[in-house]
């Protein structure tokens, strides 16, 4: 009843709004006699040639074309004369023209070769289309331009060399965009947009970046948004936006198809180069004066990127991980601990992608003080692991499928009516606090939608099935189900007394008859465990299986009306509002259940309202203010607004802008009622999460907290005074503000440059707690707890600061240099429960320091995960000669401070370079573009996160053919 509601609300919504809509137009066109304008016209290059598939469009509305073979265009339009129509092309100035009675029939248009272009439009700033350099916040956009320039495989992966941009690699085909510090894997605090659509998971509440998107060749532009975008996006959008737009089928017709060929791993050790493909193919076609429909499909295959540092882990959960001045109480001066990779000389050898041997997770064994030989006595020692690739037994093979139809009808005069499918699927590893595998997610989309020129109505769905399963947890499992830890431990104890300490020989001895990875007996029960959901029993085991589901839905409804026309242009205004109903379905594997055994919802419903002006100063000078104020309300949390104030000062070809915006984000579905397996796992903010872990009834601790405790810094009273409270739970909190500016100077050099302040309160993240086993203090002191990683709001006061800068210069004959430098800092007032200023361990207060400071960190993580500086460096050339184009990118980023996860780290991560480059060949007879690029040519290998994949070149061929059978 309550969806059959939101339906039907929806349909009066959209009813009327078409209804007003039609009206308007109809009483328009009767005052001005006029139903339809024809408009036709001819574009050239300088040399007087025709220009082939030149995009035209009607400014300020959402019609368009484009040129045919011989550069002819026609274009009809219900607006009246005189119109301003726009002709833009890739490596060329865009040249605006205004049709008026003597010429609409007849327009010549003569597009000027350009290397440097900085006049393209965007929507996503304000939501209605405006010149990217009159925008009143930093936005960037990558078109048709930057795709083909771009040595990237991908338009996804372009978005690599944007300025201040973190891409991190989960999976050859799953990358989280990071903006403005806090880099997550999975980034719940970024919205992604698809055609108007959330891309993230209902249940799970992250992007999934290109593993759902859309086909290759079907995108059109990607726009981003660093920073709080929540005004008119919603509080998903808390530190920025990123909409990609696929290609309109009256626009952009015929069959496109790309093949592209490639290989990566080059120069792994004992695993060797491997090929991949990617296909892709699109067809549109417009029928008649007002249907369209389109179709593509995209199929890659291939081997991932391999997680294969087998370095000696470095976490805080090591004893005395922090080096210390014992002089100034016990404060972290650094890094004390010192790994050692070789486990035969290692009692504690914890494998960074080795699982199965962790020490904090169900991998290690610490001996009793009484133990009968002493050198064993309070020893921990980790057992032996598996590596990620001997655990997945796949050897590294990955996939991916998207494909999206959709039909477009005109309706009247300024309306287009659209449904629309969009189809995902593939396999992946994912990072959250461990590292967990999905086998073969599934998603599909349905949208349907009406815009016209000044309004759009908008209802989609998302439907999913993404199953997975845990990899360190499964390795966990592997080894009990061959030999429990007490007994692993026991034989490890009389070898090593009998072999006179060798560790080697004593972790030989206890291994023997271990399952060995890729036999009957390991593929059956990491079979066993992995399809057995982690809320039965696995068939043989006294232990619960590992697999999750979310097979949780999404609803959306939204609208929006632009109302300057009605009030005579007076300012513009706008209008909008959006309605959300998550349907969760995970079984109880991934969120808790309610206690009728039925599945939560979640309604949300926001509206929002924008009034901006122009206003001329004299010739030269205009201003634009403009205010938002947009109202949300979570079922499950207080309502609040969001408001955001801004301006653009715009002096001939210099745009100066600023911003202001204070907003909140709701905890994604998994950040309130996610629930752990029995081995640990990530715990929901929510009551209901944490009754299901238990945790009223056997509190958890900071795992801060309890290093303080076991070190004798603290007593127990201390440490049960500062227990996990499961009560306070509420909405993260931001107040940003921004500067910049933007010019094109005399079409040659173009810059952008900005500055920004941020203030997080009640700052949500997944922090480790320890449980004690047996619900005793006692228990820490025998290793004997599971890891939590619990969702709770930081008491802390967190402040990012950050700069960036972007220029690009046209040196003259097609060559272009260009390049970005963006720098960022976080720091923190620590704060306990009472809003108390804390001190460090010498006594000293803890105000604005950097998050990555020993001292701080050894407080407790704060997640900023994000390095302070990045640059790129580009030299391109899109026309050496009438054929030939080539880009050439050089890209760094500094080290980081990075705290994830449970079974990854704390660790400075070290710098990175990459060297990107690409040349392509046009091949005119067959339409044709035929590419060769690498990106990391010289195959340097990295990682962008610690236990992530090492990422190494990646090198490929393609050929592409576009609007075939126009």
């Amino acid at each position: 009843m309550r969806q059959l509601s939101l339906i039907l609300l929806f349909i009066c919504l959209a009813s009327a709004m078409v209804l007003a809509q039609t009206s308007r137009s109809l009483d328009e066109g009767a005052g001005s006699g006029q139903s339809v304008t024809n408009l036709a016209g001819y574009v050239r290059d300088e040399n007087g040639q025709p220009l082939a598939g030149v995009t035209i469009v009607v400014r300020g509305t959402n019609k368009g074309t484009i040129t045919k073979a011989d550069g002819r265009f026609s274009l009809s339009t219900a607006e009246p004369l005189p119109l301003t129509i726009s002709a833009s092309f890739i490596g060329y100035r865009r040249q605006d023209i205004v049709a008026r009675g003597n010429n609409f029939r007849n327009l010549d248009m003569k597009l000027i070769e350009e290397a440097v272009m900085a006049d393209e439009v965007v929507v996503s700033a304000s939501r209605v289309p405006e010149d990217i350099q009159k925008a009143a916040v930093t936005v960037e956009r990558l078109g048709a331009r930057q795709f083909a320039n771009s040595p990237a495989a991908s338009p996804f992966d372009a978005l690599q060399n944007v300025k201040g941009v973190d891409l991190l690699t989960q999976s050859l085909t799953f990358k989280s965009v990071n903006l403005r510090g806090f880099g997550a894997n999975n980034n719940n605090r970024f919205l992604q947009l698809t055609d108007g659509m959330d891309n993230r998971s209902p249940g799970l509440g992250f992007g999934f970046g290109n593993v759902a998107g859309i086909s290759d060749l079907d995108v059109e532009s990607i726009e981003l948004i660093p920073g709080a975008s929540s005004a008119l996006y919603g509080p998903d959008a808390l530190q920025g936006l990123m909409l990609t737009t696929s290609k309109s089928p009256f626009s952009y017709q015929g069959l496109s198809a790309q093949v592209k060929v490639g290989m990566n791993n080059v120069g792994k050790e004992n695993f060797g180069l491997k090929g991949y493909s990617d296909l892709a193919i699109r067809y549109a076609k417009q029928l008649g004066t007002r249907f369209a429909i389109k179709a593509s499909f995209q199929r890659l295959s291939g081997t991932d990127f391999i997680a294969d540092d087998y370095t000696d882990r470095s976490t805080r959960a090591r004893a005395g991980f922090f080096s210390t001045d014992p002089s100034r109480g016990g404060i972290a001066t650094g890094i004390g601990y010192v790994p050692v990779s070789n486990k035969n000389a290692n009692f504690e050898y914890d494998g960074v992608n080795i699982y199965g041997d962790d020490i904090n997770a169900g991998g290690a064994f610490k001996y009793p003080a009484d133990y009968e030989n002493s050198l064993l006595q309070n020893r921990l020692v980790t057992r032996t692991g598996y590596t990620e690739l001997e655990v997945l037994g796949n050897n590294g093979k990955v996939f991916n499928n998207r494909a999206n139809v959709s039909l477009h009808y005109k309706v009247g005069r300024n309306m287009e009516a659209s449904v629309g499918w969009y189809y995902g699927n593939g396999n992946f590893i994912r990072t959250a606090g461990f590292r967990e595998y999905f086998p073969d997610y599934k998603r599909n989309q349905f949208k349907a939608e009406l815009k016209g020129d000044n309004f759009f109505v908008r209802a989609y769905t998302t439907q999913q099935n993404a199953e997975g399963w845990n990899i360190g947890q499964a390795a966990t499992a592997i080894n009990n189900a061959w030999k429990p830890l007490n007994q692993w431990a026991t034989e490890f104890g009389q070898a090593y007394v009998e072999n006179k300490v060798s560790i080697d020989a004593a972790r030989t001895t206890a291994d023997r008859g271990r399952f060995l990875p890729g036999s009957a007996s390991f593929n059956r029960v990491r079979d066993l465990f992995a399809n057995t959901y982690n809320t039965d029993s696995v068939p043989g085991y006294k232990a619960k299986g590992l697999r999750f589901r979310d097979n949780s839905a999404l609803w959306h409804y939204e609208g929006m009306y632009n109302l300057t026309k009605l009030i005579n242009k007076v300012a513009e205004v706008l209008v909008g509002g959006s309605i959300r109903h998550y349907a969760l379905n995970t079984g109880g594997t991934a969120v808790t259940l309610q206690s009728t055994g039925s599945e939560y919802t979640i309604n949300e419903y926001g509206a929002y309202a924008q009034v901006g002006k122009v206003l001329k100063l004299g010739s030269v000078v205009t201003v634009k203010p403009s205010v938002a104020i947009r109202y949300d309300k979570n079922q499950y949390f207080q309502g609040g607004f969001t408001p955001r104030a801004s301006a653009v000062v715009s002096v001939g070809a210099h745009n100066f802008r600023g911003s202001w915006q204070s907003a909140f984000r709701n905890p994604s579905p998994g950040q309130l009622f996610a629930v752990p397996g029995t081995q640990g796992g990530e715990v929901g903010g929510s009551r209901l999460a944490a009754e299901s872990a238990r945790l009223f009834t056997n509190p958890a601790y900071l795992d801060s907290d309890v290093r303080d405790f076991t070190a004798g810094r603290i007593s127990e009273s201390q440490l049960r005074s500062r227990a996990y409270d499961p009560t306070t739970f509420t909405t993260e909190k931001i107040k940003t503000w921004e500067v910049g500016y933007k010019a094109l100077v005399s079409n040659t050099f173009f810059v952008d440059a900005f500055y920004f302040h941020s203030r997080y309160n009640d700052f949500i993240a997944a922090q480790s707690f320890y449980q004690p086993t047996n619900g005793r203090i006692a228990d820490f002191s025998t290793n004997a707890y599971r890891t939590l990683q619990i969702n709770f709001n930081n008491f802390n006061e967190i402040f990012v600061d950050g700069y960036g800068l972007g220029a690009e210069y046209g040196l003259g004959r097609g060559f272009t240099v260009s390049g970005n430098y963006a720098h960022q800092v976080g720091t923190v007032t620590l704060r306990d429960a009472q809003g108390n200023i804390r001190n460090d361990l010498s006594g000293a207060p803890v105000i604005k320091r950097k998050m990555s400071n020993p001292e701080v960190s050894q407080l407790g993580r704060n997640f900023f995960i994000s390095p302070e500086n990045r640059y790129n460096i580009s030299l391109n050339n899109p026309r050496i000669t009438d054929r030939i184009g080539a880009t050439l990118t050089y890209r760094w980023t500094s080290e980081m401070w990075v705290e994830q996860g449970t079974t990854a780290g704390d660790v400075w991560l070290p710098s990175w370079t990459s060297v990107d480059a690409q040349v392509s060949y046009k091949v005119p007879s067959f339409k044709s573009v035929v590419k060769l690029g690498g990106t990391n040519i010289f195959n340097k290998y990295y990682t962008q996160g610690y236990g992530l994949a090492s990422i190494g070149g990646l090198y490929y061929v393609s050929i592409t053919f576009d609007e075939l059978m126009r």
